[in-house]
């Protein structure tokens, strides 16, 4: 093996190793910043890139903006956080949170580029550096919105290289397709996870103001209420510290949405409340995999997870059991409400398969179970009974008795 293929899959080797990492730096962080902060850091250094910025999308006044939440630059000291920008189509970053597509410049002293540069032009002379290429990368979450933009400039030969205007035009070479995929892949990862961490500080707020109204209500037992809330709390905390999300999916794993729901039975309990739990089976997924290839029943598997998400309530839960069965637990709701939650995944269901080009329909099974405070039900008769009812839907649709 020559010097050139062994130091190529040397690379490889070290973006690989560099991913994971990443993965498991941001799956234990809480603090949006921070997982900004690791992100940003980490796509300079497997793109070799000079600077880059992140930016979230957020709205006043009936208009959406881009906040400059983190920004670095390995040669230049400055500080824009807090500026920002439309989201429209005069800047590269906001046409790219305007449309989701991703942009590559490799030279942008070319007259026949389709967008102004004159932010890039204004950092150049206050900074006395030149920007001569820049990727930009749309954050898109499981619903498909874009919630901010991560753009990076000056992919050099070498990260170790500091960058002025005189070394930038033989030091900077071109973005790739390559590194498109790899930011694509980061900025996903952090998507999904800052999704997941709005969603766990409004189940946050939900159970302080449960506590606060147990209080008011027993006062007698103030004491006690107050333990029991300040326990739910902390292992709420402690959840969502290390929660772990399925890979395929985005969705919670079994074992955390287990562990949401055995806190769900308990919230129940102490606020005398019904909730629902759904077992849910997609139909036909091996004869998917065995016919159109394991990718396409990934595919199917991520769109079934996503209506669900669609349809059912922030705070309610959705969670990957395994292999092609879901659970949804649907709070402060009895069967009828469960079953108008159905008919609307179903019609989701419906019109996907009406509009779609695939040679396969989508059809999901299901079953559910309604926890009443009074009959004291376990986890295992809830997902039990549920996973009954839902073969009893399957053997339906086959035409089975």
């Amino acid at each position: 093996m020559n010097n050139d293929a062994q130091s190529e899959i040397n690379r490889l080797k070290d973006i690989i190793k560099a991913l994971n990492n990443i993965g498991i730096l941001i799956i234990k962080q809480k603090d949006i910043d921070e997982i900004l902060k690791i992100i940003l850091n980490e796509s300079l250094n497997i793109t070799s890139s000079d600077g880059g910025t992140i930016y979230l999308v957020e709205e006043e006044n009936k208009k959406k903006y881009l906040k400059i939440k983190h920004s670095m630059n390995r040669s230049v000291n400055f500080n824009f956080i807090g500026e920002r920008i439309l989201v429209d189509e005069n800047s590269i970053a906001g046409y790219v949170a305007l449309t989701g597509s991703p942009v590559i410049i490799n030279n942008l002293d070319k007259k026949n580029n389709n967008f102004s540069f004159h932010q890039y032009k204004d950092f150049d002379e206050r900074l006395n550096y030149k920007t001569v290429n820049l990727m930009t990368i749309p954050m898109v979450d499981l619903r498909g919105n874009v919630i901010g933009v991560l753009q990076i400039i000056n992919k050099k030969v070498d990260n170790t290289i500091t960058l002025d205007k005189n070394t930038v035009s033989k030091f900077v070479i071109d973005f790739t397709d390559d590194d498109k995929e790899l930011i694509i892949n980061l900025s996903s990862q952090a998507a999904i996870l800052i999704e997941r961490l709005l969603l766990y500080d409004k189940i946050e707020k939900n159970t302080a103001n449960t506590r606060h109204a147990l209080v008011s209500i027993f006062n007698s037992m103030r004491q006690v209420i107050a333990n029991l809330s300040e326990d739910l709390l902390i292992e709420q905390e402690e959840f969502k510290r290390y929660a772990t999300l399925d890979a395929l999916t985005g969705l919670l794993t079994r074992s955390e949405g287990l562990s949401m729901l055995e806190k769900q039975i308990q919230l129940a309990k102490i606020n005398d409340i019904h909730f629902v739990v759904g077992f849910l089976d997609v139909n036909n997924l091996k004869t998917v995999n065995d016919t159109y290839g394991h990718q396409e029943g990934d595919e199917m598997l991520k769109i079934v997870s996503k209506i669900l998400q669609e349809v059912v309530r922030s705070y309610d839960i959705v969670f990957r059991y395994g292999g092609d069965e879901f659970v949804i637990i649907l709070h402060k709701a009895t069967l009828n409400e469960a079953n108008i939650v159905w008919n609307r995944i179903q019609n989701k269901i419906n019109d996907f398969n009406s509009s779609t080009s695939k040679p396969y329909k989508i059809s999901v099974s299901h079953g559910f179970s309604e926890f009443d405070p009074a009959s004291n039900l376990s986890l295992d008769e809830l997902i039990k009974i549920a996973d009954e009812e839902m073969y009893k839907d399957k053997r339906k649709q086959k035409g089975l008795s």
